[in-house]
């Protein structure tokens, strides 16, 4: 697979804020809207991976066979092209803020590419934007694009699963974001940079696990690419 082609951007942290504590002037609270603007340092990957001052957002790549999976940092906004040479593209004419989002690609067959928090301290997750890649919305609705995936229709899904990785790093709450539903006469297809509630999310936090999950299953696995968008991640945290 080919490596991300976005221009990388300055930070932006929309709606971000601190608190002090009185005694030694330290930050004992934080929240934000993380919307993913926040250029990689000189001599770091470009392509692959974002983090900030308090969430690392994980990948890996494969340089034998060009292949990756976690999350990409990318301001592509192809809406034209279907194929997998399009991994990177929203389908949408823009970010939900700022020029820069976050892919996330998920691949059962390697270790877990996870939201890891930096700090000790009760986290907090609100809210998240999420939209459809052009390659995985292409394969939903035109049977053509893909050769394996089928044309979704009653009944079928595509879900995003949130869960909370507590600090001993097993798994906590979980929730479902869906967003593809076209189960009980739904045509519910996230294109709009729709607002997730993860508010379920909380406490002393190792970090957040995503898996998606499709209704179209083949004989050796998910059929329809398994790719989101995800932009102004809401939360904040109190340290202990």
């Amino acid at each position: 697979m080919k490596r991300v082609f976005s221009i990388l951007l300055p930070a932006l942290l929309v709606g971000c804020a601190l608190n002090q504590d009185a005694e030694n002037g330290g930050i004992n609270a934080y929240s934000a809207v993380e919307s993913f603007e926040k250029a990689i340092p000189s001599g770091e990957d470009h392509t692959l991976g974002y983090k900030n001052d308090y969430l690392k957002f994980e990948h890996f790549y494969n340089e034998e066979f060009s292949y990756w999976g976690g999350f990409a940092q990318s301001k592509c906004y192809d809406m034209a092209d279907g194929t997998p040479a399009n991994q990177y593209g929203v389908y949408n004419t823009k970010a939900a803020s700022g020029d820069s989002f976050l892919v996330f690609y998920y691949d059962s067959y390697n270790e877990p590419c996870d939201i890891l928090c930096h700090y000790r301290g009760d986290y907090q997750f609100t809210t998240v934007r999420l939209n459809l890649t052009t390659y995985t919305y292409k394969s939903i609705t035109d049977e053509d694009i893909n050769t394996f995936a089928r044309a979704f229709t009653d009944g079928d899904y595509l879900k995003v699963t949130f869960t909370a990785l507590l600090s001993d790093n097993t798994e906590g709450e979980s929730v479902d974001c869906y967003v593809v539903d076209y189960r009980d006469g739904k045509r519910f297809v996230a294109t709009n940079w729709d607002a997730f509630d993860i508010s379920a999310l909380r406490g002393e936090l190792y970090g957040i696990r995503l898996r998606i999950e499709t209704s179209d299953v083949g004989e050796y696995g998910a059929n329809t690419p398994l790719y989101i968008c995800m932009d102004d991640l809401t939360y904040s945290v109190n340290f202990m």
